[in-house]
């Protein structure tokens, strides 16, 4: 073991440290009461968290000078459930938060006169800077209370992280998810937007804004954002998983619509068999018919049949994207009726896939027709239009 030489004492290099701390920690300890004893003013919070964050001494001797302080100057500030999770998270003990409540509101007692035996010269006044905190700061503090379930601490300082920094995509992503726990929907899917136009790449966003398409009941909507969060990550489970679920109850709802068209037509065919019958044994009593004269010389609407030869201009209808992927194909039959210049008054499709009806019909509307004529008299017309889709990929 080496020792150090002094003409008067030996000390060994242990010896010479276990001295060294001890110093120190009196210094920090003489300083601290003098301050105390010297200036009497109320701590501020900030003067709590400084103290708590002081590497000095260790953090029990912060919490009991703090709380020996506290009793004796009193504070500046009213303490609420929110200063009491921050002072917590800094590392407050439960006696400096007890003393701090019973301090809080009042000022501070007057001073008593304390005697020294031994007056030293006055300390020399010691500054400690602490810097303000700044944008890593507040978005690891929302980032826990997020993790915490502190849903409101977390937006609020998710917000001043923005302020700080606007273009961080991380805490646009973190509080749309903070607003989404709070079922502030609306306010989740701006910030997913915003934090899709920061990076067009993040797997995450889309899937949650998925989630949230899937919530509001836009169900295309959240298949699309799925698909999109697969294609930036083919490591997305949750993606996969919830995109095969849509897929699966789509394609359930398209063949149950299937089921029931396939019904109806059915139905319509034995109503058309049945009308066929009545009219042919109209035919076959041709007393039952009306006479000539007691016929109008011109009918007021004649059902002209597939008004296909009868268009102007035919426009061809949009093939939905949806239906593409899914290849859903066919006929989808649209009755449509005519004004006596030819216009189209109503469209209104009869048959054939749900999902191309939409298409169908507005196709109809705006295709233009020749006026349908009796004789020289033009008289209002039905008829329908047969489009026929067809899915080449």
């Amino acid at each position: 073991m080496k020792s150090i030489n002094h003409p008067r004492i030996k000390l060994t290099r242990p010896r010479l440290i276990s001295l060294f701390s001890l110093a120190s920690l009196m210094f920090s300890l003489t300083i601290f009461c003098q301050i105390g004893q010297a200036q009497q003013a109320q701590l501020s919070l900030a003067d709590i968290l400084i103290g708590l964050r002081s590497k000095k001494v260790s953090l029990d001797d912060r919490n009991k000078l703090l709380t020996d302080a506290a009793k004796v100057r009193g504070i500046t500030f009213l303490m609420t459930p929110e200063i009491e999770t921050e002072l917590a998270t800094t590392g407050a003990s439960k006696e400096l938060v007890e003393a701090l409540r019973q301090r809080s509101g009042k000022g501070a007692p007057e001073p008593k006169p304390v005697s020294t035996p031994n007056p030293v010269s006055p300390p020399r006044s010691v500054a400690i800077s602490t810097p303000a905190p700044d944008f890593a700061f507040y978005r690891k503090r929302a980032d826990e209370n997020n993790f915490k379930g502190e849903f409101d601490l977390a937006v609020n300082d998710y917000n001043k992280a923005i302020e700080l920094n606007p273009k961080d995509a991380l805490s646009y992503l973190n509080r749309g998810r903070a607003y989404s726990n709070k079922k502030s929907y609306d306010l989740a899917a701006n910030d997913l937007d915003k934090t899709i136009e920061l990076n067009p790449k993040d797997s995450t966003a889309y899937f949650l804004r998925a989630d949230l398409y899937e919530k509001k009941g836009s169900t295309q909507q959240a298949i699309g954002d799925y698909q999109k969060a697969v294609e930036l990550d083919a490591k997305n489970e949750p993606a996969k998983t919830n995109l095969k679920r849509l897929l699966d109850e789509q394609a359930k709802v398209l063949a149950k619509q299937k089921e029931d068209e396939q019904a109806k037509a059915l139905a319509k065919q034995k109503e058309d068999e049945q009308a066929k019958i009545l009219a042919a044994k109209q035919k076959e009593t041709p007393a039952a018919q009306p006479k000539v004269s007691d016929q109008p010389s011109a009918p007021k609407m004649v059902n002209f049949g597939s008004l296909v030869g009868q268009a102007v201009r035919m426009v061809t209808p949009a093939y939905p994207m949806a239906a593409q992927q899914l290849n859903i194909n066919g006929q989808v039959k649209v009755e449509v009726t005519l004004d006596e210049k030819g216009v189209v008054t109503s469209a209104k499709a009869v048959s054939g896939p749900q999902f191309l009806r939409p298409s169908s019909e507005e196709a109809a509307r705006r295709t233009k027709f020749k006026p349908v004529l009796v004789g020289s008299e033009a008289v209002k017309a039905s008829g329908f239009i047969v489009y026929n889709f067809t899915n080449r990929m």
